[in-house]
């Protein structure tokens, strides 16, 4: 089951949510963009798969303090905790359920996952990335079926994207987020036993500073972040893709 660690569970439904394997996954890869939908007014949240008690820093009760705070900063109107072992995760059919039971209690129009087609490894694919991603695909499909009993009525996202791209993978889209860099960053720090505090760890802002600045110069802004699409995004007009028709995230 579950646990609601920030927010109100009975809030209205969702724009967009973002499931993390870890807590300060769902920062790191789509922090901007959440920052960029409160401020038009959406109404976002995060599920984060496991408690992230394999992290290097921490213990469970920080990190989910942690978490609480980074929401804070993000302004998502929820944050839940699937409870699932770090490490550990795996594509099985409870754990879509799961998924799935939370996508149709919070009914977004947009969901967010890991990118899961990885080669296993340090460096490469982090089991919960890849199985966590997979949990969520299939979780979003699931969410619509009538006869799969979740506890609510069944929903059908517009779509599922997902983050944390290999180099090697062009995103489907980039979305600026340049205005919120800076509280994009303080939502990362706020995971101080992961990345320490900003001023004794300031590689950190470089690091992912230099990636959002890779794919910003293709939002022609300065920073944004990446996502994919399994699917082709339909488009009003040419003019929609090369950034005439003011496209919103």
């Amino acid at each position: 089951m579950s646990d609601l660690i920030y927010g109100d569970s009975s809030a209205p439904k969702l724009d967009v949510l973002v499931f993390g394997p870890h807590p300060d996954d769902a920062e790191i890869g789509a922090g901007g963009l959440l920052l960029k939908l409160a401020a038009q007014g959406r109404k976002t949240g995060i599920v984060d798969l496991t408690r992230g008690e394999m992290g290097s820093g921490g213990n469970v009760a920080i990190r989910e303090q942690e978490s609480i705070e980074a929401a804070k900063i993000l302004k998502v109107s929820i944050r839940e905790n699937m409870n699932l072992p770090d490490c550990g995760v795996e594509d099985t059919m409870e754990n879509r359920r799961a998924v799935a039971r939370l996508i149709a209690k919070y009914r977004p129009e947009v969901v967010l996952g890991t990118y899961y087609e990885l080669p296993p490894g340090r460096g490469l694919g982090h089991n919960d990335h890849i199985k966590g991603g997979l949990i969520v695909a299939h979780g979003a499909n699931y969410a619509h079926l009538k006869k799969m009993d979740l506890g609510y009525e069944t929903w059908h996202a517009r779509a599922t994207y997902f983050y944390f791209l290999p180099p090697t993978l062009m995103p489907s889209f980039v979305v600026d987020v340049t205005p919120w860099h800076e509280e994009w960053l303080a939502s990362i720090y706020a995971h101080e036993s992961q990345f320490g505090r900003a001023e004794q760890n300031p590689g950190i802002r470089d690091f992912f500073g230099a990636n959002a600045m890779r794919w910003g110069r293709q939002a022609r802004g300065k920073y944004a972040q990446a996502f994919y699409s399994p699917w082709p995004i339909a488009l009003d007009s040419v003019m929609t893709a090369a950034g005439m028709d003011g496209l919103q995230a």
